[in-house]
């Protein structure tokens, strides 16, 4: 491929199916609902149903010795079944008043996060694979230990004000299409006798449950809360928003397709591609003819709206479809008209491309930075800076 022919791939520039015009949405009333019908259409095709509350959540916290962070041990009950499940927690010093938080799941999770010993290893957690850490099977190993830390730049975030909780998400739900179904929630919740769900829903379901352990703190404003995820934890994160509107504000990085690359892009992954190497994540669909589904990733982007949305992504991941990300977020702003006094600036995708651009236009923020598939203390700062424009009066 030449320069100029792999410019105009992933600029938009070649021909591909415009994203589908929606329905006027001149008022909140007129959103509403048709998020409520986007959101039942995305159940039924794509992700599957997420599941009813859990009958109780309870949380005890321990700190971790020779590190600023708490241990939460979060136990949840189901019609008579238990599951438990490790969390971590830090809060910002010299708190006097409920702080915000932000929340999420990580890969490998308070193991990566934290070189103590006092985290314990899920021995029945499934991860995606780190052979290059020594760690083989989907399994978390002790050579994992501290190895997220990059990840999630805890200092940065307490800095700024933050209390931070994270998880591991292959606890919660195995992400091993042989074993999901085996451990955490699927059986908790008995989804085999409940509507298809996959494991993006569950994860979703997950993060919930997060903001649930958060509400027992007495030192977080559970009405200031953001979640944020990478990749696959992208994709959850943003369902998750999409079905709770507890969440203020999404950060997602490199989700990718299903998450906010749409299909209607043909650059990147496919959905048939994500189906066959990882068939847990949606429930069944054709994946061959993803332009029959009767939405696409600019309608569910549109689901967050008025709360506040940032994607980041980065040149080199093209399997993520930076560009497609960028217009179905721009062609997703529309759900955002309903009572904005002024137009919002939307830069050329060559722009975007050829400068890195950022973008900032009220409660949506987008940029595009060097490098690959990876979320970096780069991206966080720009996010932490997007949210504290959100504190300002008229987002100004």
């Amino acid at each position: 491929m030449t320069q100029d022919s792999f410019e105009n791939a992933f600029v938009g520039k070649i021909d591909f199916q415009p994203l589908a015009e929606d329905e006027t949405v001149a008022t909140a009333a007129q959103r509403t609902l048709r998020q409520i019908q986007l959101r039942e259409l995305m159940t039924e095709h794509l992700y599957g149903a997420i599941p009813a509350l859990p009958d109780n959540v309870h949380v005890s916290r321990q700190s971790v010795a020779d590190e600023k962070a708490e241990h939460l041990t979060i136990k949840i009950s189901v019609a008579g079944r238990q599951f438990e499940v490790d969390a971590i927690l830090w809060l910002p010093p010299g708190l006097d008043e409920p702080c915000p938080l932000i929340c999420g799941m990580d890969f490998i999770g308070p193991v990566g996060l934290l070189n103590s010993l006092d985290i314990p290893i899920d021995p029945n957690a499934r991860i995606s694979s780190r052979p290059i850490y020594g760690a083989h099977d989907n399994r978390i190993t002790e050579t994992l230990r501290g190895v997220s830390a990059y990840r999630w730049p805890v200092s940065m975030l307490l800095n700024a004000g933050y209390a931070v909780l994270v998880s591991c998400y292959g606890s919660w739900v195995p992400d091993d299409a042989s074993t999901w179904r085996k451990h955490g929630l699927y059986p908790l919740l008995d989804c085999q006798n409940h509507p298809p769900t996959g494991t993006i829903s569950l994860w979703a379901w997950a993060i919930q449950r997060l903001l649930d352990a958060a509400a027992t703190c007495n030192e977080i404003d559970d009405s200031r809360v953001a979640v944020a995820g990478h990749s696959r934890l992208g994709k959850a994160a943003l369902w998750a928003a999409a079905n709770d509107s507890r969440i203020g504000a999404v950060f997602a990085s490199n989700s990718g397709c299903g998450g906010s690359a749409p299909a209607a892009h043909p650059v990147g992954e496919t959905l048939a591609q994500m189906a066959e190497r990882f068939p847990h994540w949606t429930i069944a669909h054709d994946g061959s003819q993803p332009l029959n589904l009767p939405f696409d990733q600019h309608h569910f982007l549109s689901l967050i709206a008025p709360r506040a949305v940032y994607l980041s992504h980065a040149k080199a991941d093209l399997w993520a479809d930076p560009i497609g990300s960028y217009l179905a977020f721009q062609k997703s702003s529309e759900f955002w008209k309903p009572g904005r006094t002024k137009d919002w600036n939307w830069p050329s995708p060559h722009e975007i491309w050829k400068s890195l651009g950022k973008v900032s236009n009220g409660p949506l923020g987008f940029h595009l930075r060097t490098g690959g598939h990876d979320i970096l203390p780069y991206d966080w700062q720009h996010f932490l800076n997007f949210l504290e424009a959100q504190e300002r009066p008229n987002g100004v």
